[in-house]
């Protein structure tokens, strides 16, 4: 028995994690556009906020990328990501640093240019609002025009693929 999943399987999959992703994104750029009951106690809730938004942008790009894994969308969604990259060119920075942030909290993280003391140090903008963090900048606008665009590129691959594709 082949343990392999079929390229149909896997597409599915790949779209209902961008789906869960795309809808994690809309609800930490709503959050982070609103007031909370904790913000009055919490004063650090917009930048744990930032935090998810980061974490779903990356299972987004992930699972648009395990889509790209089959041949027949490939070249589109390689396009795809590589606008989604463009739109977020500091994601894959602020995401390392957060991901590794012990052994950039010792210095011994991969980016030389990333202090330990610059971890505690961002600024949060209304405008956007955008996160300053690590001389890179977030703006969740911009984050979920992205989304919107690298998630509208995984569900038009189906029309290119599962309609020609045996169940």
């Amino acid at each position: 028995m082949d343990s392999t999943p079929s390229a149909t399987a896997t597409y599915e999959r790949a779209r209902r994690l961008a789906n869960i992703a795309v809808w994690s994104i809309e609800l930490q750029c709503r959050r982070l556009e609103s007031a909370e009951p904790e913000d009055t106690r919490f004063v650090l809730r917009r930048w744990a906020d930032f935090d998810y938004l980061i974490v779903a942008l990356t299972r987004l790009r992930r699972a648009a990328q395990l889509a790209a894994r089959i041949p027949q969308l490939q070249a589109s969604l390689a396009a795809a990501l590589a606008q989604f990259d463009s739109a977020l060119p500091d994601l894959k920075q602020m995401r390392d640093v957060a991901e590794h942030i012990d052994d950039y909290a010792l210095d011994q993280g991969r980016q030389k240019a990333v202090a330990r003391q610059s971890l505690e140090v961002s600024t949060i903008e209304a405008e956007g609002p955008t996160l300053r963090w690590l001389q890179a900048r977030l703006n969740a606008w911009e984050t979920s025009q992205a989304s919107q665009a690298l998630f509208a590129a995984v569900k038009e691959a189906s029309r290119l693929f599962l309609a020609g594709s045996p169940r």
